[in-house]
């Protein structure tokens, strides 16, 4: 019995104490992976300082590289994604460890006679498995890392795109509010020509029907700010005091796209993590279909080691085996589902694989559409309003035109700049879109 103990004792310390990587050592690297500032929030202590860092990120004017810095550390949902990790860690050192020895005792007694038995049995071929289970174990934890990275860049995305909505907004509303007040100039202004009997009724309700359309048109727009921003305070993490933050207002540079998107097609084939992570499930699904096809047939073998006592006789000890007889389930059932997993697998990384391509394609064009459009706006529209209002000036200088022509040609021109701001968030929107699409910057 002494040596049956001792032979479980020592295979347990053999199988069940081989290094696994540390879960600390897995969140490096997907640190090193997606080249982000990461932080994994386990302890009050580290969510202190998380506070402090969100804190002092947002005692400045917010940018988009800061605002992405804060999601990655203080996004809550991503926390969630981090556990993941732990999760897989956890099987991962759970698939190295020797399923537990069963200890029986039992007490008999008749007939004068008293009978005790030990017994000890141990599902011996549990060491030939701790090699493929934690085998299959380390793709599962490459995969969960995969994944993982794949959610953090997912959040750099979006984080990126309600960032330029939610300045993009703020500007919006603040340039309305300049047109508000061109607005109320023509609105006093009428009142007063009409008073004087310069200017006739319709004109006045005209003037001050344009006046409530633009009212309407700055509430539409703070309303819209609003909303963005709450967006933004929900991926950042932030409430409370951490939600007055202001915005900078560096100016978004327009870079052309490349002129085809082939070469960014393979790019992504090769650095999406999404695509990584389908390759490492799919050769789970094979290497779990290959174990099923060589066990079918010996998938338990339990070593019994007995020893009984009757009263007045000497002790009894009995070694045996028990293996199951593969008459009636032969595996057929284990082979069929892990084929099964094998080809849905795939299938999966097949049909990923097209639909990324696709994404990259449509993410391309639109990136280069809205390229043209931002930069239309920029180097033709918004420089002919600019020259409009000039001229219309010197005219309202040598009293050729009317107040009224200044004050339309300024709100022409700020109607430009909105449509310029909205064209460039659309850039900077598709330009996060292909850039995660891709895995890198285009």
């Amino acid at each position: 019995m002494k040596k049956a103990v001792c032979f479980s004792a020592a295979s347990l310390l053999l199988f069940g104490g081989c290094a696994v990587t540390t879960q600390e050592a897995a969140f490096r690297s997907v640190h090193e992976t997606v080249k982000e500032d990461l932080v994994w929030i386990k302890t009050p202590q580290e969510a202190q300082k998380v506070d402090e860092s969100v804190r002092a990120l947002l005692e400045k004017p917010l940018n988009e590289e800061n605002a992405v810095r804060i999601a990655l550390i203080n996004n809550r949902s991503l926390q969630q994604t981090y556990e993941e990790i732990g999760i897989a860690h956890a099987d991962l050192v759970q698939a190295g460890l020797m399923g537990n020895p069963v200890l029986g005792y039992s007490v008999g007694q008749g007939g004068g006679m008293r009978t005790n038995t030990f017994s000890i049995e141990l599902a011996f071929l549990d060491l030939l498995w701790i090699p493929l289970r934690r085998e299959l174990g380390t793709i599962a934890f490459e995969e969960a890392k995969l994944r993982v990275g794949d959610e953090v860049l997912r959040t750099v995305r979006e984080t990126s795109r309600t960032f330029v909505e939610a300045r993009t907004a703020h500007e919006i509303a603040a340039e309305r509010d300049e047109m508000l007040k061109s607005y109320e100039a023509s609105a006093q202004l009428a009142i007063r020509q009409y008073t004087a009997g310069n200017l006739a009724k319709r004109e006045l309700l005209k003037i001050q029907d344009a006046y409530a359309h633009a009212r309407m048109e700055a509430i539409k727009a703070h309303q819209n700010a609003a909303s963005a921003q709450e967006a933004l305070n929900t991926v950042l993490g932030v409430y409370g005091l951490a939600t007055y933050y202001t915005y900078g207002n560096e100016k978004w540079e327009l870079r052309e796209p490349p002129a085809s998107s082939e070469p960014l097609e393979r790019l992504a084939i090769e650095n999406r993590l999404d695509i990584a992570a389908a390759k490492k499930r799919l050769q789970y699904a094979a290497k779990e279909a290959g174990i099923s096809e060589n066990t079918r047939l010996l998938d338990e073998l339990t070593l019994e080691y007995d020893s009984e006592k009757s009263t007045g006789e000497a002790r009894f000890n009995t070694l045996g085996v028990k293996i199951p007889l593969p008459i009636f389930d032969i595996g057929q059932g284990k082979i069929g589902m892990a084929q099964a997993r094998y080809n849905q697998s795939h299938h999966e990384l097949y049909a990923l694989a097209v639909n990324v391509r696709s994404e990259v394609r449509r993410s391309h064009a639109a990136l280069r559409y809205a390229y043209d459009i931002a930069r239309e706006y920029r180097e033709s529209i918004l420089v002919l309003n600019q020259g409009i209002l000039e001229q219309t000036g010197l005219f309202y200088n040598g009293m050729l035109e009317g107040i009224y022509e200044l004050l339309e040609d300024q709100r022409r021109l700020s109607e430009a700049k909105i449509g310029a701001l909205e064209a460039t968030a659309e850039y900077r929107k598709a330009f996060a879109d292909l850039t995660y699409a891709v895995g890198t910057q285009p």
